[in-house]
């Protein structure tokens, strides 16, 4: 419990300075690609920089998702007013989702304690800690630096994307860089890519094998709300199930939860129609696609 009310706090904490972050920036530079790229790279590297340097680290995740977001849609709603709207809108969802969370979690928490006080306790397992070997801080700084670079970067060239292909699910895209750069402390001393190509392909299997087996119930739920909320609650059971496993398919199963409510959770009630769902999709592609690119790019300069 004590960790679900840490990441609420986190989480609601990231979401209002990010949505303020938004709504003041956004209808200034929305109309301004020559302000807009740039800044949307600022915003998107500094909240990898940091998220990967602070122990808040899910702050800055949502953080800077949210600003990215309010930000996004300030270029696209061209109105103060509405753009405030719509950051609040971000607040108010949050705030009902960390709140259920809480609510559920806190019941099934006291239940645990009631059986755990009434039946017999468990044997004491045998813990042994295991340090790993201490990352130098100067290491560490620039392996940080790096991945705040390509996020700023990957995130500036979606960013000019959007004026050129008016595509609404690169939005997705950028959630996706910043989703993947931003990595676990033991994962920074590994060398090399690897922890965030893993991250990025572990992100795609579970948004493709979501997206898969959404669109291809959503036909059959043809929007009515009782046989949709039954596929939806089996299909984020599972991907819990598999999230908190131990067979290395952990971010597999959270990517797999989080495309499967995007496919079925649309912005008009529920719907049978595809289309936000693939465009959501593509925006997460096309993320991977970006960031694959400039990985690439900085690896090549860097070893010229």
């Amino acid at each position: 419990m004590h960790s679900a009310l840490q990441r609420a706090t986190q989480r609601i904490l990231g979401t209002v300075l990010g949505a303020c972050l938004g709504t003041l920036v956004g209808p200034w530079i929305g109309d301004r690609p020559w302000l807009f790229i740039p800044v949307m790279g600022l915003i998107g590297g500094t909240a990898v920089y940091r998220g990967n340097r602070s122990v808040a680290a899910y702050a800055w995740l949502l953080g800077g998702i949210t600003a990215l977001m309010v930000t996004f849609e300030a270029h696209l709603l061209e109105s103060t007013k509405a753009t405030a709207t719509f950051a609040l809108m971000r607040i108010v969802e949050v705030a009902v989702g960390i709140g259920s969370c809480l609510v559920i979690s806190g019941a099934f928490n006291l239940g645990l304690r009631w059986f755990a006080r009434n039946s017999a306790p468990p044997a004491s397992p045998l813990v042994v800690a295991v340090a790993s070997a201490p990352v130098p801080t100067t290491a560490l700084e620039r392996i940080d630096l790096t991945l705040g670079l390509q996020g700023a970067l990957a995130m500036a060239m979606l960013a000019a994307l959007t004026y050129e292909l008016r595509m609404p699910g690169l939005m997705q895209g950028m959630v996706t860089v910043v989703a993947v750069l931003i990595l676990p402390q033991a994962a920074l001393a590994v060398p090399g890519h690897r922890p965030v190509a893993e991250k990025m392909t572990h992100r795609l299997i579970g948004c493709l094998l979501a997206g898969a087996v959404g669109l291809a119930l959503l036909p059959l739920m043809q929007g009515a709300t009782i046989p949709c909320v039954i596929a939806l609650s089996l299909g984020v059971w599972i991907g819990c199930h598999v999230q908190t496993g131990s067979q290395g398919a952990t971010y597999i199963g959270r990517q797999f939860t989080i495309a499967f409510i995007m496919v079925f959770v649309q912005d008009h009630g529920w719907s049978a129609d595809p289309g936000p769902a693939l465009t959501r999709l593509s925006g997460i592609l096309a993320g991977i696609v970006v960031l694959a690119a400039i990985m690439l790019i900085t690896r090549k300069l860097r070893g010229a």
